[in-house]
């Protein structure tokens, strides 16, 4: 399994235009990536104008033929032509599940979900706000991390477990990084998780356990897309 994080970064005040072009594109076009799409996100914090996607892919194999594979297809041109003059930056981290089944109620340690098995999230995706937590570290960190979560129990702590849905570490792109998600139901739960996770005994002594390793950490709030076939984890709306 090999997780995809891309992340393009509009050009200022196109975001409209941006899901403007992913709805005339039609419901077939990208079919072969949106099988294998875990949600697209608009950023509603930390840097602005960025759109956010999740892939889950079979292999590296998988994640080469179904998005290259799409490049060549004619009836896509005015999709590119379209969507491509919005985006001022792109980049693209691949990731691998978190070691600790605690940390993956959907991807690794067998579990496996995909867009065909339909929405995993309850909650409509109009009010709901993904919540992603970057740390970041010097080389040598990550293993540090997953050991010292162990060794905090932080898979106890219900701060840290409630409405986690995700654990990953970068293998490419920047490296070095633990990336956490929550799912919320809306931004005043989302708020109140970050109070509540910056006030935890138990994750500030486990932050402070891998001060020798430069943990850094960056939030942002994250709003899934309003796009039916971009946002296959939510009920809809």
């Amino acid at each position: 399994m090999l997780i995809e994080h891309r992340v393009y970064t509009l050009a200022p005040g196109t975001e409209a235009s941006f899901w403007d072009a992913q709805r005339e594109r039609g419901a077939h076009g990208l079919r072969p990536i949106l099988e294998r799409l875990v949600g697209t996100y608009a950023a509603r914090s930390g840097a602005m104008d960025q759109i956010v996607s999740l892939y889950r892919y079979d292999s590296f194999e998988d994640w080469h033929t179904r998005l290259f594979g799409l490049y060549r297809q004619a009836e896509l041109q005015p999709y590119f032509r379209a969507v491509r003059p919005l985006i001022r930056h792109q980049e693209s981290r691949l990731l691998a599940p978190a070691p600790l089944p605690e940390l993956t109620p959907l991807w690794g340690n067998g579990r496996d979900w995909l867009p065909a098995h339909g929405p995993a999230f309850a909650s409509p995706r109009a009010q709901s706000v993904m919540e992603e937590l970057t740390l970041t570290f010097a080389a040598g960190g990550v293993p540090a991390c997953w050991e010292a979560m162990a060794r905090h129990a932080l898979t106890d702590d219900t701060v840290v477990m409630t409405r986690l849905c995700a654990g990953f570490s970068t293998i490419a792109g920047t490296l070095n990084q633990v990336l956490l998600y929550w799912q919320h139901p809306d931004f005043e739960a989302a708020l109140l998780h970050r109070q509540r996770l910056r006030e935890s005994a138990r994750w500030n002594d486990f932050l402070r356990d891998l001060a020798p390793v430069d943990v850094h950490a960056e939030s942002r709030l994250l709003a899934p897309s309003r796009v039916a076939d971009m946002s296959p984890l939510y009920a809809q709306d």
